[in-house]
């Protein structure tokens, strides 16, 4: 009786744990993600409070076409999440600078914009 009441507990217990790990959510395989942190490359300080546009393609870039824009937090960070795969162009709203990268299906990616000429008006 000892034994079959051991053996159901052990059940119970491997059951439950697999059942836990199932639980665990896993990131989606067919987008990439994006964080970029923004320098200002005179000073060598990190830019908190910019806006940053993200586009498609410098073209969508230089006409104001973004995809998302969001601001950097105060450790110069902006994260844009799940993107699919492709080349996107992103840039500073105060800044004449910008950037590029190529984001693949499940790896995130966290990239630096160095910025150095300030924008004659903001876009």
């Amino acid at each position: 009786m000892k034994a079959k009441i051991m053996f159901v507990n052990l059940f119970l217990v491997f059951a439950g744990i697999v059942n836990l790990s199932s639980c665990t959510t896993v990131p989606d395989p067919t987008f990439g993600t994006l964080t970029i942190t923004v320098y200002n490359s005179i000073t060598d300080e990190i830019i908190a409070g910019e806006q940053i546009f993200l586009a498609t393609s410098l073209s969508n870039l230089r006409q104001g076409i973004y995809l998302k824009n969001a601001w950097t937090n105060e450790k110069g960070v902006v994260y844009f999440g799940e993107l699919a795969p492709g080349y996107y162009f992103f840039d500073a709203e105060n800044w004449e600078d910008y950037g590029a990268s190529n984001i693949y299906a499940g790896v995130d990616y966290s990239v630096h914009l160095y910025v150095n000429s300030q924008a004659k008006s903001a876009k």
